[in-house]
């Protein structure tokens, strides 16, 4: 059985692992990624915010993404029947970043792995993890590859970025149901025909209600195809008759919003459907090891959190690890785990006051100052650990206050 050394393996090569790789080589520690999956591969979680485009520039990833012409995003729009609200990040209540883009994630996610790779950390694509001895001082972890080849590989420390492969979480037994309810997305992507103007406004994303709990992303690429999917209550996304691609059909043609942005525009993927998304973890952190991005815990994508919270603590873990190797104190529990989970609590707010109508009758007031719609706006930029903001700090009482004081009494 062939055996390697690494001060840091990092399970999986989303951009919560490359993230990290990027920080740790940046170091000067020897890192290795597997990733069970051969890039690119495609996956969903298109619609960056801001709050992540300092840390792609830090990590030296900047030079990279901007030579792919992404489609470039400068904010957020939320429709409900006739009501209508534009969320501009260049007037964020918090100091940074006030663009980013909306993105193919596979090749996003490609470009990222390349770099890291030409940085000095090998992928070994289409490679598994069957086994991990986390007991010892350098855990060693046991992988096997798409030829059936073994090989163990100890490092001084472990980071499981698998995202929803949940490596470590499976096999140490941290996995636990969700606070969140079920929810399912159904979801597809569209491309223009030869000379049609689409209806999608291509520099922000969309967000439409289309039932009371189910709502609609539009994601316009740089390419000129339209991401698009249903999310919310299992039971309406399989109420109507047929296979995913036909019950998608039927969903879209009864939303006219989605419908008229959609005009002229033919599938180019396969709907696909993915049922209860949202994931619980019981601890994020342990002996050697530390869970980033959505191998930790993940929500709900109607804010476009999943790859800023991944971005976060690929960041974040790099930091405590390069601390730790040192020899230096690095407190995970305070500095990650407590960090981590204080920003997963304030977008839990604002994703449980949008299903329950708190969020939308204040997103959809006429009368609100345009102070708060500024801090408001922070958040959906990801500015969610900037205590300065009473939408962060106090995000639980701050939201039932002004959606009573700014509610609209013409919505339903």
């Amino acid at each position: 059985m062939a055996k390697e050394n690494v001060d840091v393996l990092i399970i999986g090569a989303g951009p919560a692992g490359t993230m990290t790789a990027a920080k740790l080589i940046q170091a000067g520690l020897t890192v290795k990624i597997v990733e069970r999956s051969h890039f690119p591969r495609y996956v969903i979680g298109e619609s960056l915010l801001p709050q992540s485009m300092q840390h792609l520039e830090d990590a030296g990833f900047m030079d990279a993404l901007v030579a792919r012409n992404y489609q470039k995003k400068i904010g957020a729009n939320f429709k409900q029947d006739d009501f209508q609200e534009f969320f501009d990040f260049s007037k964020n209540y918090t100091d940074g970043w006030t663009w980013t883009w909306q993105v193919p994630r596979d090749d996003f996610d490609n470009v990222l792995a390349e770099e890291v790779q030409k940085m000095g950390a090998p992928i070994e694509f289409g490679t598994s993890v069957v086994d991990a001895n986390m007991d010892l001082e350098e855990p060693i972890i046991k992988v096997v590859n798409e030829a059936g080849d073994v090989q163990e590989i100890q490092a001084k420390f472990v980071v499981d970025s698998s995202g929803y492969g949940r490596v470590l979480a499976n096999l140490l037994d941290l996995n636990e149901p969700s606070s969140a309810p079920t929810r399912a997305t159904l979801f597809a992507q569209f491309k223009p025909a030869d000379g049609i103007e689409t209806g999608a406004e291509n520099n922000k994303v969309t967000i439409l209600v289309h039932e009371e709990d189910v709502w609609v992303w539009l994601i316009p690429f740089s390419d000129g195809r339209v991401s698009v999917g249903f999310v919310g209550n299992p039971e309406y996304l399989e109420s109507a008759q047929g296979d995913a691609k036909t019950r998608f059909l039927t969903y879209l043609a009864r939303d006219q919003h989605a419908s008229a942005m959609l005009e002229g525009m033919a599938l180019c993927m396969e709907p696909k459907e993915i049922k209860g998304y949202s994931k619980g973890i019981k601890q994020l952190f342990g002996k050697n090891f530390v869970l980033t991005g959505n191998a930790s815990e993940f929500i709900d994508p109607v804010f476009s959190a999943g790859v800023m919270f991944a971005i976060e603590s690929g960041a974040r873990a790099a930091d405590l690890i390069v601390a730790q190797l040192n020899g230096e104190e690095a407190d995970w529990q305070q500095d990650y785990e407590a960090h981590m989970l204080k920003g997963i609590a304030v977008m839990r707010t604002y994703i449980e006051g949008w299903y329950d109508g708190r969020l939308r009758r204040l997103f959809f007031s006429d009368n609100k100052p345009e102070k708060i719609k500024s801090q408001i706006t922070s958040v959906l930029a990801g500015y969610v650990w900037d205590e300065t903001n009473p939408f962060v700090n106090r995000s639980e009482k701050t939201l039932n206050l002004l959606s009573e004081l700014h509610n609209n009494p013409e919505m339903a």
